[in-house]
């Protein structure tokens, strides 16, 4: 599966990742998540960056708690920590379609248990894998349509690539993605003029 995060993946930036705060580097990957728009974002940062950083966590959970917001740190490797960032209430929704449910089913979730034991083995096989389960798409909002066709084509005939590879409807993909960047640069600038993370979503909540 695909993970893209507009220009860079969700482990590398490149040059550009060098000179990124901790803040700047969760707003850039995860905003979208953060304000609701999304129902989840998956990436990683630098192992020494995250242990300068990570006290903010506790804070930030505590402010988005009641939104039903969670940043998760899931796994250490090659001096990188994996992060799950997740709307809870969005992942309701989504799980509420039946072929979303039957499509989980289909790769060995009990989601009759509920949405604690569905993230459970997701985190599971997310912090145990070497790569990235395909599912793993669904929880970040891709269409159903475009992760099912990845994982049939191996990633190959696709109409439009962008955050992900589109295989249905690209207009409202393209909407979508759109979306995903405004949210993303109207968060990062205002981290820019003096924002914290979180008063920043709530500003971006405010305007949307």
């Amino acid at each position: 599966m695909q993970f893209l995060f507009y220009s860079g993946s969700p482990s590398y930036f490149g040059s550009e990742e060098a000179v990124m705060s901790f803040d700047q580097l969760v707003m850039r990957c995860a905003a979208p998540a953060l304000c609701g728009i999304k129902s989840a974002s998956l990436f990683s940062m630098r192992l020494d960056l995250y242990g300068r950083e990570c006290g903010k966590l506790a804070e930030w959970n505590s402010c988005f708690a009641s939104q039903g917001i969670f940043i998760v740190p899931l796994k250490q490797k090659d001096s990188r920590v994996l992060f799950f960032v997740y709307n809870r209430r969005s992942l309701e929704t989504l799980f509420a379609d039946e072929a979303v449910r039957l499509y989980l089913e289909g790769k060995g979730y009990r989601t009759s248990d509920g949405l604690d034991a569905v993230l459970a083995e997701l985190f599971l096989r997310l912090a145990s894998c070497d790569s990235f389960p395909h599912e793993v798409g669904v929880f970040l909002g891709y269409p159903l349509e475009d992760v099912c066709a990845f994982e049939r084509t191996s990633g190959t005939g696709f109409k439009y690539s962008g955050c992900w590879k589109v295989y249905g409807d690209i207009d409202s993909a393209v909407r979508r993605m759109d979306m995903y960047k405004r949210c993303s640069a109207f968060c990062t600038g205002l981290l820019a003029c003096g924002c914290s993370v979180p008063v920043a979503v709530q500003r971006y909540r405010r305007a949307n």
